[in-house]
């Protein structure tokens, strides 16, 4: 039993920045432990900045590969991964909201003791959403806040949004097929792309994604936007399928200081591009 609760994390194909990248849990003020995953910058190279990244829903380390890889060379690092990861230890009495979510970049940013003059806030998906509720909540800034196509739901094909709430989870693992074939029909500009999404299901632990996800089904969240005074970088990727641009051109509107950069590709968010795209910012 002890072995087959083990695989369920560590069977999982690991990504070189994992290899290389210090892994700390830290416990947060609800006794929930969350992985973070550390890494510096050589001295010759390092320009004592930190990317703090938040990725998007169920997002697994080897998606973001080439951004770590690529960053580390003159960031410092801190990666955090979310409630419904497969990395979290849920306390058993606590609100998985957004409110918490972005309580827990809080709370990170705290105990790390990180310098929001060198700090770069750097959310994608999801993970935006739950940095522009912070932002809205007076909760943390950075000297770069930065959303890579934001959400404004968790996107799950209409029939399982419905079925979530009325099923116990050692119900939902039939339903992965279905869900795999949606995101490589529906959802994916590349079998790449498509390639990530998949294993991101296949690695899903559903008793925990439905604990958060219930949270989030039945509304959309254009509100949380409405609330950000930061300057924002809004990053978009116009032909990615799962991030729609018109979706990100309105959040832009919707906040009150937001600059649009659109580097085409889904590809590109995940890659050098988006690195350089860093880069030039801050010396600006």
């Amino acid at each position: 039993m002890a072995v087959e609760a083990k695989n369920k994390y560590e069977a999982f194909m690991r990504s070189r920045y994992e290899d290389i990248a210090e892994e700390e849990l830290l416990t947060m003020s609800d006794s929930t432990q969350l992985r973070i995953l550390k890494s510096f910058a050589p001295e010759n190279t390092r320009i004592g900045y930190t990317l703090f990244m938040v990725a998007g829903w169920g997002s697994v380390v080897l998606g973001w590969e080439d951004v770590l890889l690529e960053a580390m060379k003159d960031f410092d690092i801190i990666y955090l991964e979310t409630r419904e990861k497969g990395s979290s230890k849920l306390a058993r009495r606590t609100k998985n909201n957004l409110d918490r979510l972005s309580s827990d970049v809080k709370e990170v940013v705290e105990k790390l003791e990180l310098d929001p003059q060198k700090l770069v806030l750097f959310g994608s998906s999801f993970g935006a959403t739950i940095l522009a509720d912070g932002f809205g909540n007076n909760k943390f800034d950075s000297c770069l806040n930065v959303l890579v196509a934001p959400a404004i739901q968790i996107d799950l094909p209409p029939l399982i949004r419905y079925l979530v709430p009325l099923f116990p989870h050692w119900f939902m693992p039939p339903f992965k097929p279905l869900i795999r074939w949606w995101l490589k029909r529906s959802k994916s500009e590349s079998p790449e792309q498509a390639a990530k999404y998949i294993r991101v299901m296949n690695e899903a632990q559903s008793k925990k994604w439905k604990n958060v996800a219930l949270n989030f089904l039945y509304w959309k969240w254009w509100r949380v936007y409405e609330r950000v005074n930061n300057d924002i970088l809004l990053v978009a990727a116009e032909k990615d399928k799962m991030h729609e641009a018109d979706v990100t051109q309105k959040i832009g509107k919707l906040m009150k200081s937001s600059t649009y950069v659109n580097l085409e590709t889904n590809k590109n968010t995940h890659t050098k591009p988006i690195v350089d795209l860093l880069r030039e910012q801050i010396k600006q």
